[in-house]
């Protein structure tokens, strides 16, 4: 690692290799550092959002807002399909190579002037480098999403919050989170700060009484949003319409150009965290518009006729696809891969219990974290009649998809790695 990077490239090819020469930190390490380079972007208005499923649609959804009320926006999320550029972006633009490039010199300069023993991970280099090029375009808000948990996520080292969101709490990454939801809640409620509101989703009451405690306890008002919340949704397939009501200020209607019912309460979780920090400017016209061209990939996203995506990668998220994809009378065929550290045993079952499959496909995506192909053919085998492919390349799975699909639909799901792999395939 001693060569210097010269060009987008070879920044890239640094910054992915950087997992193998450095360690996780303590926050206050982080927080030194970020106070070292003057905590750029904390003067700006920030959104940190936190959840297991629906974080980083919440905050697209929010930029969207944002913008529709003709504020500008930086959004730092993570992880990226296709391009590292993604992670960064200023109203709805990518960072450029250039810029990219700059920065990142820019950054590892300061890393040699500073005193301390300390070289930023992956994730922590990256926010470094957002929230630098926030403060350098001077956009109003900036949008945090975490990478992992919250209460000891990088992005939690900011002060200068102007509310919270927490999305859906599911089981996942349970190693680092927790054992069970109310565990994970609690790591996810760790972004809450002192007099900031929070957003919340309201599923599960033991849930969201442990969001509602750290929320008292930090002074914070915490703001609920149920299923119950949506009324008159109606799925037409291609769109869902559904209505929310805002005390003092009536009913929105929202139109959501998509198939995924679980983008209602996405959107809505925006909305009344937007509506907080927005006020008046963001009328029904803005929401409109902004939920009209909100765009978020790999979230039954029809990439092609026919060829749908969607980064469900653990069973909550599962059961969220499942449920969306009941309103579509299509023949549907899927092509599946999953990552070592998910529960594959449950998702395969909540995929063999919805009967909604004519056929499975299985193929392999995520380098070293990639699942062992033949387990999880052997699941799908052990669980149904219906015939199971297995590739071991998942270019050739998905050429064998798109014809075994006929006229239906083919569903590619279970890792973010494979809907990623297939979008860039897909652009080709």
């Amino acid at each position: 690692m001693d060569r210097k990077p010269v060009d987008y490239r070879d920044v890239e090819k640094y910054i992915l290799d950087i997992p193998k020469f450095t360690k996780k930190h303590k926050q206050s390490e982080t927080d030194g550092f970020y106070s070292f380079l003057g905590r750029p972007g904390e003067r700006q208005k920030i959104i940190h959002v936190a959840g297991t499923n629906g974080k980083g649609s919440v905050c697209a959804y929010s930029e969207s807002m944002i913008m529709a009320t003709g504020h500008t926006c930086g959004l730092f999320t993570s992880p990226h399909l296709e391009c590292m550029r993604e992670r960064i972006r200023v109203q709805k633009t990518d960072i450029p190579e250039e810029a990219f490039v700059r920065i990142f010199s820019y950054i590892t300069r300061q890393i040699e002037r500073y005193t301390e023993n300390y070289f930023p991970t992956f994730f922590e280099l990256l926010f470094f480098m957002a929230m630098v090029y926030f403060e350098e375009t001077k956009t109003e808000y900036i949008i945090l999403e975490t990478g992992l948990g919250g209460r000891l996520d990088a992005t939690n080292i900011v002060k200068n919050k102007k509310i919270c969101v927490i999305t859906r709490i599911a089981l996942d990454h349970m190693a680092y989170l927790g054992d069970t939801l109310e565990e994970i809640a609690g790591e996810k409620a760790g972004i809450i700060s002192g007099d900031v509101p929070v957003v919340y989703y309201h599923e599960m009451e033991t849930v969201s009484s442990v969001i509602r405690e750290k929320a008292e306890e930090m002074g914070a008002e915490a703001i609920p949003i149920a299923e119950a919340d949506l009324l008159n949704l109606k799925n037409h397939q291609k769109y869902i319409d559904f209505s929310i009501f805002f005390e003092y200020y009536g009913y929105y209607n929202i139109k959501v150009p998509s198939c995924a019912l679980y983008q209602c309460m996405n959107v809505s979780l925006a909305l009344y965290a937007m509506r907080r920090i927005l006020g008046e400017e963001l009328t029904q016209e803005a929401v409109a518009e902004a939920v009209r061209w909100t765009s978020w990939p790999c979230r039954m996203e029809e990439i092609q006729p026919g060829i749908l995506l969607d980064g469900a990668h653990n069973p909550n998220g599962m059961q969220a696809l499942l449920q969306s994809l009941s309103y579509r009378q299509e023949r549907k065929v899927l092509l599946f891969a999953v990552v070592t550290d998910k529960d594959i045993e449950a998702m395969v079952h909540e995929i063999i219990a919805s009967d909604l499959f004519a056929q499975y496909i299985i193929t392999v995506a995520g380098g070293d974290r990639a699942a062992d192909l033949e387990y999880v053919e052997k699941l799908f085998r052990d669980g149904t009649d219906k015939e199971v492919k297995a590739f071991g390349d998942a270019g050739q799975a998905f050429c064998y998809g798109k014809k075994a699909r006929q006229d239906g639909l083919l569903v590619i799901a279970g890792s973010l790695y494979l809907t990623g792999l297939i979008r860039g395939l897909c652009k080709d």
